[in-house]
């Protein structure tokens, strides 16, 4: 987003809230210079603070139950921005989360306030109860996040299902601006011809992505072996500290210094998640790529218009493996990454313009 608002023509800065006492902001710095802005919670205030939160975060997550929207401000951060402006004024703030909503009150009047949601958090804990996962990140209740939301002048969605949500608990006009991530250039695409029977997976530990795995290494990878036993799935980042010992057909590569190797040589990418909100940013990464999808619907949430032309959706294993095999056993299906280039140059081009709107105040 960064990047893309400086595109736009704007000057951009960076407030981060430090949230471990020991952070190492070299690559910060590099990259933001003196637009580098950082809260540090005080001794001995800060760190009492940071110890009622987590305590507070810990009893939410055991007993299941939402927290207040505004469980994790701190006024002394509030105090920080305040001070921040009487030094620089800034026109517009984008406030990331609503949980630190609450720090839109700080500002002086005239400021143009947003706030961008990145997900949805109103009985978010019942989500993953639904689905027998552990409760992860934040939850509070429609009211609460509806009360965050109409501080803000315009709420930012990541996708047409969260801003169709939004608008139901708030008042505030929302707005959908998707990743932004452009796609890659032809000559990084170059080279893009696949090598090897593979299917890659790139994903954290989050136990969203454990969910959809599990599910694709128990119920469709026998599947897809059975008809291409040579076919292998490649795991790459934190997912792989997660899955216990690979099992046959199974390649875990943890951390790597670049994936761009392995999406240019697997034969497709696949996003296997189950459930969730937001925008999978999975799959946006694998269509700016141009590299053939397999996903599931909950996958490709923001990005429905695609189904079937710029990537396969599949529910059931048997589905999910029948669109995984065509890509295996077909080279034509090499035509489905040209097409997913495609749509992901246009998805790009419409979050770029909705942006600029966005920040300039339009409503449009």
């Amino acid at each position: 987003m960064t990047e893309a608002l400086q595109s736009l023509g704007h000057d951009v800065s960076f407030l981060h809230l430090q949230q471990p006492l020991r952070f190492p902001d070299g690559p910060l710095r590099a990259f933001w210079g003196d637009r580098l802005h950082v809260y540090r919670g005080g001794f001995p205030a800060g760190w009492i603070r940071r110890s009622r939160h987590k305590i507070l975060r810990v009893t939410a997550k055991t007993l299941h139950f939402n927290l207040p929207v505004d469980a994790y401000y701190d006024p002394a951060v509030g105090q920080y921005l305040a001070a921040l402006f009487d030094r620089r004024p800034f026109d517009v703030v984008l406030l990331t989360y609503v949980f630190y909503s609450r720090l839109l009150e700080s500002l002086p009047p005239g400021v143009h306030k947003l706030i961008d949601t990145q997900d949805v958090f109103s009985d978010r804990y019942r989500l993953y109860d639904k689905h027998g996962q552990a409760r992860e990140f934040f939850s509070t209740s429609p009211e609460e996040e509806g009360k965050a939301l109409d501080r803000a002048d315009t709420v930012i969605a990541i996708q047409e299902g969260d801003a169709r949500h939004f608008r139901s608990i708030g008042h505030t006009p929302v707005r959908v601006v998707g990743d932004l991530a452009p796609p890659l250039a032809d000559i990084e695409r170059s080279g893009s011809t696949a090598v090897e029977p593979a299917m890659l997976f790139v994903g954290g530990p989050m136990g969203i992505n454990l969910h959809g795995i599990r599910w694709f290494m128990e119920d469709v990878l026998p599947l897809v072996r059975s008809q291409v036993p040579n076919a292998e799935l490649w795991l790459v980042g934190g997912i792989c500290d997660r899955i216990g010992r690979p099992g046959p057909g199974v390649r875990a590569y943890g951390f790597v210094e670049s994936p761009e190797d392995f999406y240019r040589r697997a034969a497709l990418v696949i996003n296997p998640q189950r459930f969730g909100t937001g925008l999978s940013i999975k799959s946006v990464d694998a269509l700016r790529r141009g590299r053939p999808l397999v996903t599931t619907a909950s996958g490709a949430r923001g990005l429905e218009v695609g189904a079937g032309t710029a990537f396969l959706q599949g529910e059931s294993p048997e589905e999910f493996a029948r669109h995984v095999v065509a890509v295996l056993r077909d080279p034509a299906q090499a035509e489905l990454g040209e097409a997913a280039w495609t749509f992901a140059r246009e998805y790009h081009r419409k979050n770029l313009e909705a942006l600029a709107k966005v920040v300039s105040g339009g409503n449009a």
